[in-house]
Parts: C-alpha cells; structure tokens; sequence
C-alpha cells in the first residue's frame, strides 16, 4: 500500500528534521547502563516510616499524591520530604524546595518541627534546632498568590540548576492556569505533561499534591480515576498515590473511645495507583500521631522522629 505524501507534508517533514531525531539503541549506551545500574543499586527513594516495600521513587519522575481535603496528603508527603532531606530511607541526601500556597509559612515550619521532632509541644530551644537542622536542606519558595503554570515549570528548572533534587508542588488547584471552565482539563492535561517532561530532562523528582471528588461517601477509599481534574493526571504521570483517612473509624471513636474493635483499625491507608517502572503497588496501612502530624506503621509504633530529644 503506497502512501502518498503531499507537498505540505514534505515540507513539514523537512522542518521538522525527523532524520536528525532517529537513534540506534547503542546510542544511549552510557544512560542506559546507568539506569540499570542505578535500579539494581536500589536507586532513589523509598517510603519513610512505614512498613517495608519495594517500591522506589526514581529520579527524573513525576508523582501525584492525592486525597479528599483534610485526609493527611499534605501532611504526609512533607513527612517523608523531611526524612529523604535526612538522607534517610533515599540513596543519597536530598535537597527539597516545596511551594505550598494554601499554607501560612509559620505553619507549614511548625509541623515541620513536630515531624522531625515527633511531638506535639516542641521546646524553644528543640524548634530552634530544628530549623537550623533543615537548613541548606529544605527551602521554600515564598510566593503565595497568582503563580502561573510557566512559573511553576521555571521555579522547577531553577531549582534543579541550584542544587536541588526534588520539588513538591501542593498544590495543582493553587496554580494560576489562566483557564475557563471549557479548556479547565485540557489546559491541566499541558501543564502536568510540562511538568513530567521538566522532571525527565533535569532529573528532578517532582511531587504535584492534588485533590480527589469526594463521591458518595469519604468511607470508601477512591482511585486515580477519582484525582479531581482531567483523567490524564494520573496517566501522564509515573506515580500515583492515593491517601485515605478511615473517616468511619474517627466516627466511631468520637462515639466510643475504648472500643477496642476500632481502635484496632487503622486511621487510613496509602495506596499506590500507578508505579510505570515497576510492578510493585503497595497498599500500605497507615496511623496518625496526631500531634506530632505524622504517620507511622502500626498502633504500637512508637511516632517517629529524625532529630533525638532536646529539652
């Protein structure tokens, strides 16, 4: 079957220079060796505080951490920024820049403090350590109002010519898309799409927090096709993460303290949806150490802390 080609489509072809962008596998022989290398190295990231899986977040990726409003996303992808910042549970320190407009400043580093402390009323003198602690490992970027999606992206490329590994983006509703209602999801499809294409060619981790519809009832745990916004985030992006607070236990326990039966229970669950690297999907139960805001991996768990006591 021939297939003809116009005049138009000659000169497209021409322009766009398709012959100066076919490669042989062995041309990506020194990157591919390391990649493989690297992954057999156990490479990059892997869940904090939680019970052991294999899965890895991997440099030069994009994951989307999603949940219902007030279900702990937030909370939990600043808690294991602070231990990757550590050098715990990562290959290699880490260096994080978060953007997190919905957040007053003096917030945002007060749970920071409580996390890396584990506890709910640290002292002066702990919270002053602790903020000296994370220096030069975590940043902020400071502004709070009309960021548009190119500013984004530059604040991401800026970061990673400046030292920095991993960007936290929280979160996607707080970005100035310049869109109406009619091109909403095709405009959030262009920017999560800039966003994976910056995180490949600067070798950034970057973290979009994004908000999930709440349905019929917040008692059943949603899917990534339940990530609020246009169905391709998910899709577009190599991880996906769902975070569940067990809202029908905090509704029973509010009405019996000591029942035993639900306290038993977890306080919520964190699912992975999308892995493109790998086969693993872990469904990890999670509790809440609700002063400290953190996360660990059973009842009996003690909460946990990067920083040692200081009164």
């Amino acid at each position: 079957m021939s297939f003809l080609i116009t005049p138009d489509l000659q000169k497209f072809m021409e322009a766009a220079d398709m012959e100066g962008h076919i490669y042989n596998p062995s041309d990506f022989k020194e990157e591919t060796l390391e990649w493989i290398e690297g992954r057999n190295k156990k490479a990059g990231c892997w869940i904090p505080c939680l019970y052991e899986n294999d899965l890895r977040l991997l440099p030069g990726t994009l994951s989307i951490w999603a949940g219902v409003n007030g279900h702990g996303k937030s909370a939990l992808v600043q808690q294991f920024c602070l231990w990757w910042a550590s050098g715990k549970c990562t290959d290699k320190e880490e260096k994080i820049l978060f953007w997190s407009p919905e957040m007053a400043f003096k917030v945002q580093v007060e749970r920071m403090i409580k996390q890396a402390l584990g506890v709910s009323e640290p002292t002066r003198k702990a919270a002053l350590y602790a903020m000296e602690y994370f220096t030069g490992k975590i940043a902020i970027y400071g502004k709070d109002e009309h960021v548009s999606s190119r500013e984004v992206i530059a604040l991401c490329r800026w970061a990673a010519a400046n030292g920095f590994t991993q960007v936290v983006i929280d979160s996607l509703m707080m970005v100035d898309l310049n869109a109406n209602q009619e091109n909403l999801y095709l405009t959030q499809k262009k920017f999560v799409r800039m966003l994976k294409q910056t995180a490949k060619a600067t070798s950034l981790q970057i973290h979009l927090v994004a908000h999930m519809r709440k349905g019929e009832s917040e008692h059943k745990m949603g899917d990534k096709m339940d990530i609020k916004g246009s169905s391709e985030i998910a899709d577009l992006a190599d991880y996906a993460f769902i975070v569940w607070k067990n809202v029908k236990k905090a509704e029973e326990i509010q009405k019996q303290p000591d029942n035993e039966d639900w306290l038993a229970r977890p306080d919520g669950r964190l699912r992975c949806v999308k892995n493109r690297y790998d086969p693993a999907h872990p469904s990890l139960q999670i509790w809440f150490s609700g002063g400290a805001f953190s996360f660990k991996a059973s009842r009996r768990s003690p909460t946990p802390t990067l920083i040692d006591k200081i009164e």
